[in-house]
């Protein structure tokens, strides 16, 4: 079963969040302001199974004709620095290797510093890649909230302190319970290859660049998963990456 398209119109993302159009600037600047950590669980639905990672058993889409192959579009990546004091979470596309490796595209922000941390002290780091998430969840990774808090935090504050977390089994990172699949694995420190390309955000083919491998080590997932897919370039790409930026630009002109 896939589903897309769950983010797709700002109607459906207030429904989402419980809240009318006119106060979703105003909700998601709080959830920024006040961002609350989520209650830890030992288990959730997310881990009712939990294998071996084969990525060729999950209907990864190939999305356009000359992309380099099937892409994960809509996970939520999650890790903490080696003194797991800081925490970040957020969405990269992620291209299938083979069976246990992904590639994934990593600018130079809070995920990629994480990396650079890691890779100083030849460390792997270990990441939780959730697929099938709250829009909540969604929405927070890809705010703009400075470097050291967590997006955990903000989805928490959106959902009103309904946000379970649950702790992978084979790495040192969080993943959302309710999850429908979470794919454990570990960003290499000393492996890069050419990744690419995709349609971007811009509806054009994105260059290839040399980028990260993920090694995964297992999969959790739910009974009866839903893989969530999500179409670059299309409404819902542009809503989860402009809506944050309409926030800002919102509380910024309010004030004048």
């Amino acid at each position: 079963k896939i589903v897309a398209s769950v983010c797709g119109t700002r109607q459906r993302i207030c429904w989402a969040l419980g809240v009318k159009t006119e106060a979703l600037y105003q909700r998601l600047i709080e959830a920024w302001r006040t961002p609350t950590p989520p209650k830890k669980v030992k288990g959730g639905p997310v881990n009712e199974v939990v294998e071996r990672a084969r990525l060729s058993k999950l209907p990864i889409l190939t999305h356009f004709e000359h992309d380099a192959g099937p892409y994960i579009t809509s996970a939520i990546v999650s890790a903490r620095s080696p003194d797991k004091k800081i925490e970040n979470v957020s969405i990269h596309r992620l291209q299938v290797l083979d069976d246990r490796h992904l590639a994934i595209r990593l600018v130079p922000r809070h995920l990629f510093k994480l990396w650079q941390m890691a890779k100083e002290e030849k460390q792997n780091l270990d990441v939780a890649i959730a697929i099938g998430v709250h829009p909540a969840v969604m929405l927070a990774a890809g705010s703009p909230v400075p470097f050291g808090v967590s997006e955990f935090g903000v989805a928490n504050a959106l959902l009103s302190n309904k946000l379970n977390l649950i702790k992978c089994e084979n790495v040192d990172a969080f993943a959302p319970a309710e999850a429908e699949i979470v794919l454990e694995g570990r960003i290499l420190f000393d492996k890069e290859v050419a990744e690419g390309p995709l349609v971007d955000i811009t509806g054009t083919y994105d260059v290839q660049r040399k980028q990260p491998v993920i090694e995964l080590v297992s999969t959790m997932h739910r009974r009866d998963y839903i893989y969530q897919a999500l179409l670059p370039s299309g409404a819902e790409h542009k809503l989860l990456m402009g809506l944050p930026h309409e926030a800002m630009i919102w509380e910024a002109v309010s004030k004048v």
